[in-house]
């Protein structure tokens, strides 16, 4: 049987989780805004993913963002004709078509999450370098697939 102590501390830790999940969400929609504020923020996830990872299919995009295929095709759609996103053809599958960034979406990208990373660093600024080093440690453990 758990002590109280031990039982606090966890309770405690699901608070503070849900400080940054809470947190890093209004981040991302404030980040999305940024980006376009006239495009739903799901189309941001989709354009983050390429930025981060690079040229993939509608397919994957949507197996990745956890998104069906029909809302990844609308959102595509709404990017590229803002000139954002862009297909062709893929080298492997001439039939299938590779999605990317153009260089407006990538700069557009970099000037949102500029302003994200400069709220989260304003957060770490007062930690020295070990604290810092510890909570990157912590946070790695933490999101190993297998502790979950």
């Amino acid at each position: 049987m758990k002590n109280t102590n031990r039982i606090n501390l966890e309770l405690s830790l699901g608070k503070q989780i849900n400080a940054l999940i809470s947190a890093s969400h209004a981040l991302n929609m404030k980040t999305a805004a940024r980006f376009d504020s006239t495009l739903q923020p799901a189309a941001f996830l989709i354009v983050r993913w390429l930025y981060s990872y690079g040229p993939t299919s509608a397919t994957a995009l949507a197996e990745s963002t956890a998104m069906d295929r029909s809302s990844v095709s609308r959102l595509v759609n709404q990017l590229k004709k803002l000139n954002y996103v862009k297909g062709e053809p893929s080298p492997n599958d001439k039939r299938g078509v590779l999605l990317s960034l153009t260089d407006l979406g990538s700069e557009k990208t970099i000037e949102a999450l500029k302003e994200k990373e400069s709220a989260f660093y304003e957060r770490i600024s007062r930690w020295d370098d070990l604290e810092l080093e510890n909570f990157i440690e912590m946070l790695k453990d933490f999101n190993q697939p297998d502790n979950i």
